[in-house]
């Protein structure tokens, strides 16, 4: 669930940008369904999930979309780069 530690920090910024519609694709189907029912969410990432509630709140639309591990490559890739 390391790709959810990302995702507060990126809606930040999209919400700093003025983005008011946001996508989120990402190859975790943990991290889709804790965002789709966090009833069932592991208790070390509940605080994580709390925090990705607040922030997207600020926006008009957010969807979190499963994609295939390919289609992910490239930020996995670009998250190497900037460890």
């Amino acid at each position: 669930m390391v790709e959810a530690l990302a995702v507060p920090n990126a809606l930040r910024w999209a919400r700093d940008a003025h983005f008011i519609l946001v996508e989120i694709l990402t190859d975790c189907l943990a991290l889709v369904q804790g965002l789709q029912c966090s009833d069932h969410v592991d208790i070390f990432v509940k605080p994580i999930m709390v925090e990705i509630f607040e922030v997207v709140e600020s926006f008009d639309y957010v969807a979190v979309t499963k994609v295939p591990r390919n289609v992910a490559r490239p930020a996995h890739t670009s998250a190497k780069v900037y460890r």
